[in-house]
């Protein structure tokens, strides 16, 4: 799933038991601010930490490479072999 669709299905409000989304943010390490704003639009670039932790706390349903995808990561780079140390 790609992470804008998992942050606006998520973004509950009114839920009696509290907004879910506030709950990944918290989970995340950021506001929900930072998470309607700088996540969602991806208007900054998060540390590694936090593409980790996005992936991480949306339980399965986000990858990382769905995460590193939301945030400009072409699929091509992506795809390359990793390098080995000699």
């Amino acid at each position: 799933m790609k992470l804008a669709d998992y942050i606006r299905n998520i973004d509950k409000p009114r839920e009696p038991t509290g907004n879910p989304l506030e709950a990944y943010a918290q989970r995340c390490g950021v506001t929900i601010g930072y998470m309607k704003v700088h996540v969602l639009y991806a208007r900054k670039e998060p540390r590694f930490r936090l593409l980790r932790a996005l992936a991480r706390e949306s339980e399965g349903r986000v990858s990382l490479m769905e995460v590193l995808q939301h945030f400009g990561v072409p699929e091509t780079e992506l795809s390359r072999p990793v390098a080995t140390a000699a």
